[in-house]
């Protein structure tokens, strides 16, 4: 990416201060728009897009009650962050959105996970990087936006020496502060929310359009046929070789 040639400006995006660096080379990393969501707006091919909005109903989804999320939509990674929702629970839109950020830039396909532990107990780790973190008592001030604190590399290691956050809030790998989760994977259970709690406080008790459980478990699914397919078509060409 080329050095940014324009100056950055500050723009009013569905009623939060939102800071626009436009310049580079090339196709979008990130594209941001507000409230009138995809009607009207035209994306490069491959774009990433995150859509800021007061709520889930302003671009059409079906998401009562969320304050964000991510998925890849038709393989291209897309963020929400709902702005009216979020400070409505209490907390701070542009902690949503550097969260969600975080979380696209670190698995932008939700397909990515960490092996914690091998046979007998195979244990994998959904490479979430704020999730574990993500309650609004741990945000920092970033040039005076308050953002979300994220989990380094040493989290998903047994054994390591840290840090295993941003912000030094965690005492060791794979824990989870007050109000975090984690998304964890055994071959009995599959993928499966941890908590630090009996109950999900804070962002982790708000909606999402459907969980990442079962978007992980619908990509895998996916993923499963397309191999079986793919293994198909090469022992029918192997044989007609011959």
């Amino acid at each position: 990416m080329a050095a940014m040639n324009n100056p950055p400006r500050l723009i009013d995006v569905a009623g939060i201060t939102v800071e626009l660096r436009r310049g580079g080379s090339g196709t979008p990393l990130l594209v941001i728009h507000g409230e009138l969501g995809m009607p009207g707006w035209l994306f490069s091919r491959g774009a990433w897009q995150f859509i800021v909005a007061d709520t889930p109903e302003q671009v059409s989804q079906n998401a009562p009650g969320a304050a964000g999320d991510h998925d890849a939509e038709g393989g291209v990674p897309v963020g929400y962050a709902f702005a009216q929702i979020t400070r409505d629970a209490g907390m701070d839109p542009n902690v949503t959105i550097s969260h969600e950020v975080l979380e696209m830039i670190g698995d932008s396909l939700i397909d990515q996970c960490n092996q914690w532990s091998d046979i007998p107990n195979p244990l994998f780790l959904a490479q979430e990087l704020c999730d574990p973190v993500e309650d609004d008592s741990l945000a920092y001030s970033k040039n005076g936006v308050m953002v979300s604190d994220f989990v380094t590399p040493m989290y998903f290691v047994p054994g390591s020496a840290g840090p295993w956050d941003f912000r030094n809030e965690l005492s060791a790998p794979n824990t989870l502060a007050t109000g975090g989760y984690q998304l964890a994977w055994d071959p009995t259970n599959g993928w499966q929310q941890q908590l630090p709690g009996e109950h999900a406080t804070g962002r982790a008790a708000l909606a999402t359009r459907y969980s990442r459980r079962i978007r992980r478990m619908t990509k895998a699914q996916m993923r499963s046929v397309m191999a079986l397919h793919a293994r198909a078509f090469d022992l029918k060409r192997s044989h007609s070789r011959r």
